[in-house]
C-alpha cells in the first residue's frame, strides 16, 4: 500500500476489516447476533376497543429495538363454557389486526396471524378433540382470509401460527401420527386459502423433561411430512420459573429440536419468555436472566422472538389492571434490553465486527464485547498465509475494546479471533484455597476402620464444586440416559452410576463446554478429591458435622435414614453449610477422584489419596444410612463398577493442577 494516498488506503483497510468481519475459529450460529427479531402478541378482549394510536406505539418501540416480526398468538379462542370468542372485527368496526397489518406494510414488518386458541382441559390427543380443533382452525383461516388478506391487501402478512402448543412428553405412536395428520389437514386448509405460505408451531419444554435424544426422534417422526414450515421452541424458562442453570436446563432440548427440525427441512426459531412468576403474578423479567435465555438459544436456531412484548416489555401503553410495580418492571426491560442489545452488539458466539482507523503508526482497530471476553489480535500478509498473532496491548472498558496495530509487508490482514472464556455455572460455588485439619480423631468413639486419622491438609488451588449433587435432569440432558433407581423427579440426585460412568459424565461435560466456548484450555471438569471433597463439606468446621457435634439436628441439612422416607429427595431441599453446598451428609454418598488409602504421617499439601488400588473412597451420608454415616470425616471405598441406589457424586471445575 506504499504510495497510494492516505484516503485510499483508509478505503482499502477498511475493505480488508469487512472482509475478515465473521472469520472465525470456532463455528457461529446463523443468529449469531442475539437480539430478537420480532414478538407474539397476546390479545385479550379489552384491546379490542383500544384506539389505532395504542398499537402504532406499541410497533414503534417494538421498530425501535429492531424488530420487524409480529405473531398474532390467536385470532378467535375457546371460553371456558366451550364457546368462541373473535377477535375479527366486521369490516369498519375497530380492528386491532387491521391496524397492525397497516402499519407493517408501511414498516417493512412481518405478520404471522394465529389461528384457533383452544382451551387447555381436553384430551390433547384425543382423535374427537384433534377433528374439531381442525375445523375450527380451518374456519378462522377463511375468516381471516376475508376479512383482511383478499386480493393481498396486506404484503406485510408472512403466513399462519397454530396455536396447539405440543411439549417434549414421550407421545405414543398413535398420538404422534394423529398430530402429524393433525397439523398436515391445517397447513393444507391454509394452503388452499391463501397459497404457499408457512405455518409455524411452538411447542414448549415441558416440566417433565425426557431425555433430549428422545425428543430429538420424536419430533423428526412428528414434523416429518407435517407440512408445517417454522418451529419456535418456547424455552419454558418464565414458566418453568427457571432462575438459575438456563443454559444447562435448555441448551440440551435447542439442540434436540435444531437437529429434528434440520432433519424434516424445518426452519428453526427461539420463543424466549420474557416474563416472570412470583407468588402466581405475572411480570417482567429482568436483562440479565433474558441474557442467559439467549445464551442458550443463539447458537442453535435462525431468528429470535419473544412472548411477549406488550405484556412485558413495552413501555408505554398500559392495561388499567396493571400496578406500578409492574409498569416499572416493563419499562426497565425495555430500556435495559436497548441498551445492551441494541446501543451494543450482543453476540456472545460470534467473531466481533470490527471498525477501524488509521493512525500514524498503522491502524486502530475497535470492536464490542462484554465483561471477561478475550480476544487475540492476528495478522497474515498474503491470504493463503498462516494467521500469527500480534502482540498488541487490547484497551477495554468490559464493552468496547481497541487496539493498535502496525501495517507493513507482512501484515496486511488483520482479524480478532474470540477466545473461549470461562463460563461458571450457575450451579457451582468457588472454593478459595486454604488449610483444614481432614480426617476423623483417633480418640473419636463412632469412628470406623475406613477413616482417615485426622491430619493436617492444605490447598493451594482454589477450585469450583457443585452446590448440589448431580440431578437426574443433568445427567440425562448431557448422556441421554437415567440410570436412577428412583426416577420419579428430575431434580432428584442421579444415583445407581458406577465410578467409571461418572468419570465419563466429567469428561462429556468437559467436551461439551469447551465446543460451547465456554471452557478455555487448562480447566476441566471432574471428580473431586477426598480432600477437595471434605475441605468443602466442612466449610471452615472441625467438628463432626459442618453445622456441629448435635445428630439431632442432622434433619435439618440431610436426608438419611430418620427422615428420608425411605428414598433420596430433590437436591437443595434442606439447608446449606456455611459455604452454600447442599446435601454434604446425606441424599446420595458422592464418588471421589482417589483410591481408598491410608493417611499420612503427617501435614499434607494438596493431597490425594491413592493412585491405585480395588476401591474408589466415597464420601457423605445417604438417605438409607444412619448419622453416623453422615459425619464430615466419615469414607467407605467402592469398586469401580459397583452401582448402588444411595450413590451419586458431585462434579468440579478446576484450574490446572498446582
Amino acid at each position: 500500500m506504499r504510495g497510494l494516498p492516505r484516503y485510499l488506503k483508509t478505503v482499502l483497510w477498511l475493505v480488508l476489516a469487512v472482509l475478515l468481519n465473521g472469520v472465525t475459529s470456532r463455528s457461529a450460529s446463523a443468529a449469531a447476533m442475539a437480539r430478537l427479531n420480532g414478538s407474539f402478541i397476546q390479545y385479550w378482549s379489552v384491546m379490542q376497543s383500544w384506539p389505532d394510536q395504542n398499537w402504532q406505539t406499541i410497533l414503534g418501540r417494538m421498530q425501535e429495538l429492531q424488530m420487524d416480526t409480529v405473531i398474532i398468538q390467536a385470532l378467535a379462542s375457546e371460553n371456558s363454557d366451550g364457546s368462541i370468542y373473535s377477535f375479527i372485527g366486521a369490516p369498519g368496526e375497530p380492528d386491532p389486526t387491521e391496524t397492525i397489518l397497516r402499519y407493517a406494510d408501511t414498516n417493512n414488518f412481518k405478520v404471522f396471524l394465529g389461528l384457533y386458541m383452544l382451551n387447555w382441559n381436553h384430551d390433547m390427543v384425543g382423535a374427537d378433540f384433534l377433528a374439531e380443533t381442525q375445523s375450527r382452525m380451518a374456519a378462522v383461516v377463511q375468516q381471516a382470509w376475508t376479512r383482511y388478506l383478499t386480493n393481498n391487501a396486506h404484503p406485510s402478512f408472512a403466513g399462519w401460527y397454530i396455536p396447539y402448543e405440543p411439549w417434549t412428553a414421550a407421545y405414543t405412536p398413535a398420538e404422534i401420527t394423529r398430530l402429524r395428520a393433525f397439523f398436515q389437514n391445517i397447513t393444507s386448509a391454509c394452503e388452499q386459502i391463501a397459497g404457499d405460505r408457512p405455518v409455524a408451531i411452538s411447542p414448549f419444554i415441558s416440566g417433565w423433561r425426557p431425555n433430549p435424544c428422545q425428543v430429538e426422534s420424536l419430533y423428526s417422526e412428528l414434523l416429518n411430512g407435517s407440512g408445517l414450515s417454522i418451529v419456535l421452541l418456547q424455552d419454558s424458562v418464565g414458566a418453568q420459573q427457571w432462575n438459575d442453570d438456563i443454559v444447562q436446563r435448555t441448551a440440551p432440548y435447542f439442540q434436540a429440536f435444531q437437529n429434528a427440525c434440520a432433519t424434516a427441512g424445518v426452519q428453526f426459531w427461539a420463543n424466549l419468555e420474557s416474563f416472570l412468576i412470583t407468588n402466581d403474578v405475572y411480570t417482567a423479567t429482568d436483562i440479565s436472566r433474558l441474557r442467559r435465555q439467549f445464551d442458550a438459544a443463539t447458537p442453535f436456531v435462525e431468528k429470535i422472538v419473544t412472548f411477549d412484548f406488550l405484556h412485558y416489555m413495552n413501555p408505554d401503553i398500559f392495561l388499567s389492571g396493571w400496578n406500578n410495580a409492574r409498569r416499572t418492571r416493563m419499562q426497565q426491560l425495555f430500556n435495559d434490553y436497548r441498551t445492551q442489545f441494541v446501543a451494543t452488539e450482543y453476540a456472545p458466539d460470534s467473531p466481533p465486527r470490527l471498525t477501524l482507523h488509521e493512525v500514524a503508526a498503522g491502524l486502530t482497530l475497535n470492536w464490542s464485547g462484554m465483561v471477561g471476553d478475550a480476544f487475540e489480535v492476528q495478522a497474515k500478509a498474503a491470504w493463503d498465509d498462516d494467521w500469527l498473532p500480534v502482540t498488541t496491548t487490547i484497551i477495554t472498558n468490559g464493552f468496547n475494546y481497541s487496539c493498535q496495530v502496525t501495517t507493513s509487508d507482512e501484515c496486511r490482514f488483520f482479524r480478532v479471533r474470540r477466545m473461549s472464556r470461562l463460563q461458571v455455572p450457575d450451579s457451582m460455588i468457588w472454593i478459595p484455597p486454604g488449610q483444614f485439619v481432614m480426617g476423623t480423631p483417633a480418640s473419636d468413639p463412632d469412628r470406623t476402620a475406613d477413616e482417615l486419622t485426622s491430619f493436617s491438609a492444605a490447598l493451594t488451588q482454589g477450585f469450583w464444586i457443585s452446590r448440589h449433587e448431580v440431578t437426574q435432569s443433568e445427567y440425562q440432558n448431557l448422556l441421554c440416559t437415567n440410570p436412577a433407581a428412583f426416577a420419579s423427579a428430575l431434580e432428584n440426585p442421579v444415583e445407581q452410576v458406577s465410578w467409571t460412568e461418572a468419570m465419563n459424565y466429567c469428561q462429556s461435560l468437559t467436551e461439551r463446554e469447551q465446543m460451547a466456548g465456554r471452557l478455555p484450555a487448562g480447566y476441566l471438569y471432574r471428580l473431586p478429591t477426598e480432600a477437595e471433597w471434605e475441605y468443602a463439606a466442612r466449610a471452615g468446621s472441625t467438628e463432626r458435622f459442618f453445622f456441629g457435634t448435635d445428630p439431632n439436628a442432622l434433619g435439618n441439612y440431610a436426608w438419611y435414614n430418620v427422615n428420608s422416607g425411605n428414598g433420596p429427595h430433590p437436591v437443595s431441599t434442606l439447608l446449606v453449610n456455611d459455604w452454600g453446598l447442599a446435601d454434604v451428609s446425606g441424599n446420595v454418598m458422592e464418588w471421589c477422584w482417589d483410591w481408598i488409602g491410608n493417611a499420612p504421617s503427617g501435614p499434607v499439601t494438596n493431597f490425594i489419596g491413592s493412585t491405585t488400588g480395588p476401591y474408589h473412597a466415597i464420601r457423605g451420608g445417604a438417605w438409607s444410612f444412619p448419622w453416623v454415616n453422615c459425619r464430615s470425616g466419615w469414607r467407605v471405598g467402592y469398586a469401580t463398577a459397583s452401582r448402588q441406589a444411595y450413590v451419586g457424586f458431585r462434579v468440579v471445575l478446576a484450574p490446572p493442577a498446582p
